[in-house]
């Protein structure tokens, strides 16, 4: 069985730097209150597995003077970290490499660092999370957006097509508990808060890719988010800090 990732490829061809994610929001409401209690009136932020840089162009119009840097393993989702600046606009610094690679890390130390849907690709959080405070300023935080379990079980998810001959199979989606987050947090001197995210509005199937979440109204109105893989995903942002 050989595992790769590749999905993510579909940020070529989707524009959420002018259509921007939900979650984006209740990041920056975050950052927002973290940077009043800071007492700072600028930051520097690093965004793990950036893609073409959504996220990074929603905090840049909310914030033209911060320093911000995009982290990806894909040299094809950095090449159009910048597309779409303002001639006025101060860049993006881009990073090729991976979070779990120690050696890739960069010199600088920030006082973010945002990891927004990256976390299930791994098989193991814990090298992830120590990298990242690895990177941190003292009083910085580190927002983690992701799928999280409140059931006390770990699971792991690899899946390829239907009637697909080939031994490659996809990872992501794998869902850590809380309270393994929790624990490893407590013996490494990090303390957290996980925020639960609810989602307004309604999203569609996309009938040519499975992998994709999409929503079902619930009978409180509430809406469920599933995917293909008959997975129900439970959203939270994870605050770290020191």
């Amino acid at each position: 069985m050989r595992v790769q990732r590749s999905h993510d490829k579909f940020y070529l061809k989707e524009d959420y730097k002018n259509k921007p994610k939900e979650y984006f929001k209740l990041v920056k409401s975050e950052i927002e209150k973290d940077l009043a209690y800071m007492g700072k009136d600028n930051f520097c932020m690093l965004d793990v597995g950036c893609e073409t840089g959504s996220f990074l162009a929603y905090i840049r119009k909310h914030y033209p003077d911060a320093e911000l840097f995009g982290m990806d393993v894909m040299s094809e989702l950095l090449d159009k970290l910048n597309s779409g600046m303002g001639e006025n606009e101060k860049p993006f610094h881009a990073i090729l490499g991976s979070i779990a690679d120690e050696s890739a890390l960069p010199e600088e130390k920030f006082d973010f660092i945002t990891m927004l849907g990256v976390m299930s690709i791994f098989e193991d959080f814990r090298p992830i999370i120590l990298n990242l405070k690895k990177m941190l300023n003292n009083n910085g935080y580190i927002y983690i957006f992701s799928i999280f379990n409140p059931e006390n079980l770990d699971v792991l998810i690899k899946s390829k097509k239907s009637c697909d001959n080939s031994d490659v199979w996809e990872t992501g989606w794998n869902t850590f508990s809380i309270k393994s987050i929790e624990k490893f947090c407590e013996d490494n001197g990090l303390k957290y808060q996980f925020i639960p995210f609810e989602l307004k509005i309604d999203i569609e199937k996309h009938e040519d890719d499975p992998l994709r979440s999409w929503t079902l109204e619930m009978k409180d109105e509430k809406k469920m988010i599933v995917n293909g893989l008959q997975l129900v995903h439970n959203f939270y942002l994870l605050k770290l800090w020191q």
